[in-house]
């Protein structure tokens, strides 16, 4: 049984040695794209990133009120805790802790909804540079292009910025078609 594992690996060394020299002499063109450029310079992320910003700006400025609300009841109780009976203290109390409770649970709600819409905007930005990437591909006949988990590349293999143009022309276009 070794000495069959042992001739499988060496047969499949001998394979993917041959298969490299070949792959020399036919001239493989390779492509790398770094994905977190893409995502930081893309102006579809942009985009996202700002229609984002709008859409959760009413509840972020809700949260915002809420917590003024909040620090103006602290204060009230800070200043007049002496002239407070125990039981207009425990009330207060009760209406600082129940407000501050309503503050965490809709933090975390607007949390929750940003995230998912974080993640179909992320999905939306994949596709597109999916698309990019394959358009690069086959019009500049690229054999292979890796786009993640690449520990180092040489920047002669680097197509980020092919890929950003194309996503800037893509942009442009429905920019301009949406304007229309």
């Amino acid at each position: 049984m070794l000495l069959f594992s042992k001739r499988l690996l060496g047969v499949g060394l001998l394979t993917m040695a041959m298969m490299g020299s070949a792959a020399a002499n036919t001239g493989v063109k390779i492509g790398v794209v770094n994905v977190g450029l893409i995502l930081e310079q893309a102006p579809q992320a942009k985009a996202a990133s700002s229609g984002l910003e709008r859409e959760f700006a009413p509840q972020q400025s809700e949260l915002v009120k809420l917590n003024e609300q909040l620090e103006k009841e602290q204060n009230d109780l800070q200043r007049n805790r002496l002239a407070m009976s125990e039981a207009q203290l425990n009330a207060k109390d009760r209406e600082i802790a129940m407000l501050t409770r309503e503050i965490q649970r809709k933090r975390n709600d607007i949390q929750e909804l940003l995230n998912i819409r974080r993640n179909e905007e992320l999905a939306n930005l994949q596709g597109l540079v999916n698309m990019a990437i394959r358009e690069i591909g086959t019009t500049q006949s690229y054999d292979l292009i890796l786009y993640e988990g690449i520990a180092y590349t040489n920047n002669r293999v680097d197509i980020t910025q092919a890929v950003l143009d194309f996503l800037a022309k893509e942009f442009n276009k429905q920019q301009t078609g949406f304007n229309r």
